[in-house]
């Protein structure tokens, strides 16, 4: 999917405004407004656990829907398909009374997540722009800024009106129009365009295709990384104000403390986005997964003056570079014409991830203490850290010209590429 000329920028500019929304209602919001349901419908933090991992969950599962919906239907009327699907999960979330409602809302804001979020995002923003690195950081700054202002908005809505079913309502409202937005300034492409240009670029990048980047170790190292990425994202942002709360700060404190890891977070995907057109993805993301380990570590550490700037700098830079740096570094290995198929199975794969805040509410329920769950989420950021550190470009597929050529002489791309492990 490629657009060109100034409308290129509209489109950049749709699909940053949606991913803002889902950043702020989803993941990030819904860790700030747990508290609140937790304590006026009576729950257990596992059950509310259960919730954000049923999010993951159904947002990892459903990885393969955009790719399929886009292909098959486009690009706009997969965006009012995942529109829709999101406005339904959020109503389900205001009017939730019993934990079932909760449990079906999470579920539908994931598959919507997934149809709207980042596997459209990514393909369409990487696709239209030359300096693809720059604007995939633009597209990412933007839900990071959505990260920042989500927890705010729940703060907001609880200290003005008492009632948090309002922030799900509000939340239905801007993912319809949304939606719409982005699919209007998207309804003249309802096909993949552009083949001709993607195949000329996967023949210089060296031809790879979806199932000879499957083949590779190196593939798997990424997607490692980024599900720990995610395992680690979803886990904090499910219990970190709950654990700042119960070590010192007030829930307006630590809701801030929130918001200002998305602020750095948010600076760190432009940062990232420019980073990586001097720097190498692997680089990039390296530098990521090591400021996660020492914001997560640091984060153990609670309310202390001491270890919340470690905290906020090191998560929000960690977080800020953890996404770009892993898209680009799809793109940068593999090339361009596979991404969708690659990016979609990396988020299925990332699914796992979702066992993040269910073992985090159980050990919560436990021992009273989120700190063994941190630590747990560190050691593995760690050990993708030094997989990171040794891995190396896999071998390029070779280039065999098919005795059949096309009318317009394209080559065939045989998939030949070996797993190529790291020295």
């Amino acid at each position: 999917m490629v657009f060109k000329g100034p409308l290129k920028y509209l489109v950049l500019f749709a699909f940053s405004a949606l991913f803002f929304m889902l950043n702020a209602c989803t993941f990030n919001g819904l860790g700030v407004v747990l508290p609140y349901m937790v304590q006026e419908l009576g729950w257990a933090w596992a059950v509310a656990g259960l919730g954000f991992t049923f999010l993951g969950l159904s947002c990892g599962l459903a990885s393969l829907a955009p790719a399929i919906a886009i292909r098959k239907i486009g690009i706009a009327k997969t965006m009012l398909l995942g529109g829709a699907v999101l406005a339904v999960g959020f109503i389900c979330m205001a009017i939730a009374q019993s934990s079932y409602t909760y449990f079906l809302g999470t579920i539908l804001l994931g598959i919507g997540f997934a149809l709207c979020g980042t596997t459209a995002g990514v393909n369409v923003v990487s696709h239209s722009f030359r300096r693809s690195s720059t604007a995939v950081g633009i597209y990412f700054t933007a839900g990071g800024l959505g990260a920042v202002a989500g927890p705010l908005i729940v703060y907001a809505t609880q200290e003005w009106t008492g009632e948090w079913r309002y922030y799900w309502v509000g939340a239905a409202v801007c993912a319809v129009l949304l939606s719409i937005f982005a699919a209007i300034v998207t309804t003249d492409r309802p096909k993949l365009q552009d083949e001709e240009d993607d195949r000329h670029v996967d023949r210089e990048s060296g031809g790879w295709t979806a199932r000879s980047a499957l083949r590779t170790a190196q593939y798997y190292i990424v997607v490692g990384a980024y599900t720990a990425f995610l395992l680690i994202n979803t886990t904090v942002h499910g219990f970190a104000v709950q654990h700042l709360s119960e070590s010192g700060l007030t829930m307006g404190g630590a809701a801030t403390v929130m918001s200002a890891i998305a602020l750095v977070s948010a600076a760190g995907s432009a940062a990232a986005g420019l980073a990586g057109e001097r720097m190498t993805p692997r680089h990039v993301a390296m530098l990521s997964l090591t400021a996660t380990v020492i914001g997560t570590l640091a984060l153990i550490g609670g309310g202390s003056w001491f270890t919340i700037p470690v905290t906020v700098l090191g998560l929000g830079i960690g977080f800020g570079f953890s996404y770009v740096s892993t898209a680009m570094l799809l793109i940068d290995l593999f090339g361009k014409r596979p991404n969708l198929e690659l990016y979609s199975i990396m988020s299925l794969i990332s699914t796992t991830a979702a066992i993040g805040p269910a073992l985090g509410g159980m050990v919560r329920d436990e021992n009273g203490s989120f700190s063994v769950v941190f630590l747990g989420c560190a050691a593995l950021g760690f050990i993708f850290l030094v997989l990171l550190t040794w891995m190396r470009r896999p071998e390029e597929p070779e280039l065999l010209l098919d005795p059949a050529l096309d009318d317009a002489g394209q080559r065939a791309v045989t998939d030949t590429a070996q797993p190529v492990l790291a020295a």
